[in-house]
C-alpha cells in the first residue's frame, strides 16, 4: 500500500488504541480447556480499566468525583476459542462518544496473531451519580 492510498486516520487510530495482555489460566476455562464465554467479559473489563487509568485518571478518582461507570449495552461476537495457556492481547479504543455515552470497541487476539480475532465487542458505558442518576460523561473522555 502506498502512502497516498492509506487511510489518514489509520495512524491516529493506532495511537488511540490501548493494548492489554493477559494469560489464560485454568480457572478461566471450561472442561475442554477453552475459555468460558463469560470470562471474556472480565478480560475486557480489565483492559478498559487499564485504558482509562493510563490515559485519564484512576477509577477511584472518578468515584471520588461522584462518577460511577455502568455498562449500558454489551455486544460480543465469538470468532474462535482461546485456550489454556494462551497469552491474549485485548485491543481497546473509544469508538464513539455522546454527551451521555461512550462506546468502547474491544478486540481480543492471541499474542502474535493480531489479525485473527477471537472475540470482538462493543461496550456502551454511561456514568451515574452515587444516587444512580444519569450524568454526562466526564469532559476528558471527549479527548480520547
Amino acid at each position: 500500500m502506498t502512502a497516498s492510498n492509506r487511510n489518514p486516520d489509520q495512524g491516529e487510530s493506532r495511537q488511540k488504541e490501548h493494548l492489554f495482555q493477559c494469560k489464560v489460566y485454568y480457572e478461566d476455562t471450561d472442561s475442554m480447556s477453552v475459555v468460558y464465554h463469560a470470562n471474556y467479559v472480565k478480560f475486557m473489563e480489565r483492559a478498559r480499566t487499564e485504558f482509562i487509568e493510563e490515559r485519564l485518571s484512576s477509577i477511584q478518582g472518578y468515584h471520588d468525583r461522584g462518577y460511577f461507570f455502568m455498562v449500558h449495552k454489551l455486544e460480543m461476537a465469538f470468532h474462535g476459542p482461546a485456550r489454556l495457556g494462551d497469552l491474549l492481547v485485548i485491543r481497546t479504543r473509544i469508538e464513539n462518544r455522546t454527551r451521555f455515552r461512550v462506546v468502547v470497541k474491544q478486540i481480543i487476539v492471541r499474542k502474535g496473531e493480531p489479525m485473527d480475532y477471537l472475540v470482538t465487542g462493543a461496550i456502551t458505558l454511561v456514568t451515574v451519580s452515587p444516587e444512580g442518576e444519569l450524568l454526562p460523561i466526564p469532559e476528558e473522555f471527549h479527548s480520547l
